[in-house]
């Protein structure tokens, strides 16, 4: 398991590399059922995902 500050620096990380998201994101969603990939989707572009601060005015 990952203490909070681990899943800060992944969302930060993903947030930050949009081809890397979309690995993770090929990655997990093989291991879904497939009814679920819309609310996953959802949790991790939306809810974990922090915007990257460069990005950021």
């Amino acid at each position: 398991m990952t203490g909070p500050e681990e899943r800060t620096a992944l969302a930060d990380y993903l947030g930050c590399h949009e081809e890397i998201r979309t690995d993770a994101w090929a990655a997990w969603s093989a291991e879904l059922n497939p009814s679920d990939w819309d609310v996953a989707q959802y949790w991790l572009d939306v809810e974990f995902i922090e915007p990257c601060p460069e990005h950021q005015l």
